[in-house]
Formats: structure tokens, sequence, C-alpha cells
């Protein structure tokens, strides 16, 4: 995923994207079903007037105005789209820490674990073995 897909990503709800990440399977169509959208977080993309927009084919940030949902996938008003099979592959791609971490914190009762776990998932990934250090 380029990094604007990711932004995208960031864009859902925290437990939607704990959900991607542990059910792709259940969470692509359900995402897909409710027909969201709203104004992103992103101050870049909620400064340029754009909308968070859910389509048949994925999630698109894009300019207001297709109400009928007719924009495809390639359209111009698309600042950046992510695709159902982009996302999944994304979700498949996780190590499995991280996919068992985010049903853990879905099914949690707090909605801080599921802030705390979703920002986890975007974090970059360390190899074992492999140390970091803080300077």
């Amino acid at each position: 995923m380029t990094p604007d897909q990711l932004r995208l990503l960031t864009e859902l709800h925290p437990r939607q994207i704990l959900g991607l990440a542990d059910a792709p399977d259940y969470w692509c169509p359900q995402i897909r079903d409710t027909r969201g959208g709203g104004t992103p977080t992103d101050p870049e993309w909620h400064a340029a007037g754009l909308w968070r927009k859910t389509y048949t084919w994925g999630i698109a940030i894009t300019t207001p105005g297709d109400y009928m949902e007719e924009r495809g996938i390639t359209a111009p008003e698309h600042a950046v789209t992510l695709t159902w099979r982009q996302i999944t592959a994304w979700a498949d791609g996780l190590p499995e820490e991280r996919r068992t971490a985010a049903r853990h914190a879905r099914m949690s009762i707090h909605a801080s674990d599921e802030a705390i776990a979703a920002t986890v998932l975007f974090a970059p990934a360390v190899a074992e073995g492999e140390e970091l250090t803080l300077w």
C-alpha cells in the first residue's frame, strides 16, 4: 500500500480498522454495504474540501458530489483510492501477532484499547532479533 492509501485506511473508525485486520472477509462487505462516508480527519484532505466515500469497489478520498455513486476507481475526482482486495491483501500481510492483538482489542470494552491497537497496526514491523535504539 502507498502512504496515501494507509492514510485513507486510518480515516476509518478504529473498530473498523481492527475488524479489517482481524477478519477482512467479514468487515469489507460490512463497510461496503453500510455505504459510509464523511469529512476526513486528515488536515490536508479536510482543507482541500475532500470527502471520504464508500463504493462497491472500495473507498476513496474524493470531491463531493457523487450522490449516485457513479464514479469508478479511475475517476479523476479521486485523490486516493483503496479497493477491498487491497485491504484484504494488507490484512493478510500483517504478522499473526498483530492480527491477534487487533482481535483482542476489538473485543475489549475499552475504546482506548481500540484506538491504541489501531495505531500499532500501522507501526513499522521490527524484524525478529533486530534491536531498536532509542536516542
